[in-house]
């Protein structure tokens, strides 16, 4: 979305075409690449329509890749050029990367580690990120009271095993 200046209040970031829009459009490109691919490997229902639990997977991921191709297109025809904002988008793409690889590295150990310790990890680091590292306690607070909320929920009320 293209917002011109004066649309929202100050501190609210005038116009929203900047590198970090770039990069979230290249991260829900290839978000949506991996989903579809994903979505097309499925299997297939033995019986009547072999392509029917893979229809509404394959179509979202067509949709969030078309989205981030429109976001891609857009963000590289409004490209807005300001000298003080050059230090802001190496911060944004760092903070990006950082959170890719948090989410790769949860995949990773989840089965390893199980749901209680990977979650925490990656909720509290994530968290942390996000809200700065002075915020470190009340961050690591949420991860644990969400992690074991969830847990207690899976495992107690839907008595559903969690690795």
């Amino acid at each position: 979305m293209i917002f011109a200046r004066g649309a929202f209040p100050a501190g609210f970031g005038g116009i929203f075409v900047e590198a970090k829009d770039r990069y979230l459009a290249i991260a829900v490109l290839a978000f949506g690449l991996v989903y579809t691919i994903a979505a097309w490997n499925l299997p297939r229902a033995p019986v009547g329509n072999p392509f029917g639990p893979v229809y509404f997977p394959l179509v979202l991921g067509l949709l969030v890749t078309i989205i981030g191709s429109l976001m891609l297109l857009q963000s590289s025809k409004s490209q807005v050029k300001e000298e003080k904002t050059a230090d802001k988008h190496g911060k944004y793409a760092s903070r990006i990367m950082i959170v890719l690889l948090l989410c790769v590295g949860y995949a990773l150990v989840f089965r390893v580690l199980g749901f209680l310790i990977s979650t925490l990890a990656f909720l509290s680091a994530f968290l942390i990120i996000l809200n700065g590292l002075k915020k470190w306690f009340l961050s690591v607070s949420i991860a644990l009271l969400y992690t074991l909320g969830v847990w207690y929920l899976f495992e107690k009320v839907f008595l559903i095993n969690l690795p």
